[in-house]
């Protein structure tokens, strides 16, 4: 991999600004930087890919075929940093308050809020990119949601919860029962609803998180990789029920 970085300098200093294959390599650099990030683990990877994807959405103007890629993995590495310099925020379950204020208190400290609005602002501008019928609208959906649940999490503006949910409603109705991601779907509406539960103690969000944890268990049998984690999140929705009743 070490290598493949080297291999892709060198060929990008053969491509000055103006060259037309500019772009591509800066991408293709801030790609294996990525991955040389996630395998071990140094930020300065991290940083330097992100100044490249930039550079390389800078050269991708409204309307170039490739700008969409280039903003979602601008908006995915500045997420992946925002986690890595605060905590990871991939919950797959509903939060405590506790919890909730743990986690709202540890990034205030650490300072890292403009990761996750850019990413946001980016995720959105990719979204518009992916009309109703694109074979990434879910995914682009899901994200930008994701990245509101988090900024909720550590700010506390319900409005953000409120927007992340209408997206992942909007995201389910887009992943039919085939679909590879319906069960991701429904799991990240669960969560999410459940979270509003949490803030407002509305009983229709916690009866809906319920029905659509079991949809999701239903898609998860036995031997499933996500089993488990469903059968804890539907077996937290049902606790919660029966402690309000």
């Amino acid at each position: 991999m070490a290598q493949n970085v080297d291999i892709l300098r060198m060929v990008l200093r053969m491509c000055p600004p103006g060259h037309p294959s500019r772009s591509s390599f800066l991408y293709n650099l801030a790609t294996c930087l990525r991955d040389r990030f996630k395998h071990r683990g140094i930020l300065s990877d991290l940083d330097e890919a992100i100044d490249l994807h930039r550079a390389a959405l800078a050269l991708r103007p409204p309307g170039h075929s490739l700008r969409s890629l280039s903003l979602y993995n601008l908006a995915t590495s500045l997420q992946e940093r925002f986690n890595q310099r605060g905590v990871c925020l991939t919950w797959m379950r509903p939060l405590t308050s506790i919890e909730l204020h743990f986690l709202g208190d540890r990034f205030k400290q650490r300072g890292v809020l403009p990761d996750l609005d850019e990413a946001i602002d980016l995720h959105r501008a990719a979204l518009a990119l992916c009309p109703p019928g694109h074979s990434d609208r879910s995914l682009s959906l899901n994200n930008l949601a994701t990245s509101l649940r988090d900024r909720f999490i550590q700010r506390g503006v319900l409005s953000d919860l409120d927007e992340a949910i209408d997206l992942h409603r909007a995201a389910l109705a887009v992943c039919p029962h085939s679909h590879s991601d319906r069960s991701s779907s429904l799991q990240n509406l669960a969560i999410t609803l459940h979270d509003r539960f949490m803030q407002r103690g509305a009983l229709s969000d916690l009866d809906e998180a319920i029905d659509l944890h079991q949809a999701a268990l239903a898609l998860h049998p036995p031997g499933h990789s996500l089993r488990s984690l469903s059968l804890s999140n539907l077996a937290a929705g049902l606790q919660s029920r029966f402690t309000q009743r």
